[in-house]
């Protein structure tokens, strides 16, 4: 049977806290900080942080910096 999308984003936030040892709201509140912080601005900008410094896969990184463009745009 196929898995619907929102069980795709599930698997794919129960891979990355098990890869990382970090929750998905940590993720949130350290890519916010650095958005804050001026050091990232853009979607991009999170996927390549989350790419380089943490080792993270595309998609991972990807979802990751679409929730958090998501929160900071919902204040």
């Amino acid at each position: 049977m196929a898995k619907t999308p929102e069980q795709i984003k599930q698997s794919y936030y129960t891979n990355i806290e098990a890869k990382t040892g970090l929750s998905i709201p940590e993720w949130l509140t350290r890519i916010r900080a650095k958005l804050q912080a001026g050091e990232l601005a853009r979607h991009s900008d999170i996927v390549n942080w989350l790419k380089t410094e943490h080792s993270l896969g595309h998609g991972y990184a990807t979802l990751l910096a679409h929730d958090a463009m998501k929160a900071a745009e919902a204040g």
